[in-house]
């Protein structure tokens, strides 16, 4: 199914409330982030992922996305089983061998296209996420590249690419246009300022929505 016809996708990442994830849900965000790096203010143990999706209730057709950084193994299996996860996403400069063998996975790319030397991973990933370069791990809210961003969803086309790093409800339409990735993933940009981080605000969320289901001119395909 080609994305452009349903417009763009949107992950929301980051949730550790019940009712920011029954919200989005009900907004019709595609994927929810469940961080589970414990150095992240928005990460949480795979026990308290699970409480929060049994308060949430049914999600409908939104994807679980369990987000990693440099995991186990046994974490990634652990973290699938109880959370049903539909995706696993990989945070590290090295995509760890086991990966493939895990199910559907995210292939995260830093700011930097040079990974891709070696061509895209066997098989390859269901989404690749191009996040801004910065110390640590996520895009801390900083703007990606979005010039290389734009050249990655070329090159690597028709596997999707979601935009990540600093979108906003106030700039999600203009990285749409200038990038025409599969989709947006968002975190801080979907929390009202001054907000606990992982406190989602639903009126932004739910511009975000509009941003990404009103946009048509989406490359890539949708897994």
């Amino acid at each position: 199914m080609e994305t452009a016809a349903r417009g763009a996708l949107l992950k929301i990442c980051g949730i550790v409330h019940a009712d920011d994830l029954r919200a989005c849900a009900a907004l019709g965000v595609d994927a929810v982030g469940l961080n589970l790096w414990p150095q992240s203010p928005r990460g949480r143990s795979v026990a308290h992922h699970a409480r929060l999706l049994e308060r949430a209730g049914d999600l409908g057709e939104t994807r679980r996305v369990g987000v990693f950084v440099e995991p186990a193994r046994r974490l990634v299996q652990e973290a699938r089983r109880a959370l049903g996860l539909d995706l696993v996403q990989y945070h590290q400069d090295r995509l760890p061998p086991y990966a493939p063998d895990e199910g559907p996975y995210v292939w995260v790319l830093r700011g930097r296209l040079d990974p891709l030397a070696e061509g895209l991973p066997d098989p390859p990933p269901a989404w690749i996420l191009f996040d801004s370069r910065v110390a640590g791990y996520g895009g801390a809210g900083v703007l990606a590249d979005w010039r290389a961003a734009r050249r990655l969803v070329e090159r690597v086309a028709p596997v999707p690419v979601l935009l990540a790093g600093g979108i906003t409800p106030d700039n999600a339409a203009a990285a749409l246009s200038a990038v025409r990735p599969a989709g947006l993933d968002v975190a801080s940009g979907a929390e009202a300022p001054g907000a606990p981080p992982g406190r989602k605000d639903p009126r932004r969320v739910a511009a975000l929505v509009r941003a990404c289901k009103s946009h048509r001119n989406v490359a890539g395909t949708k897994p």
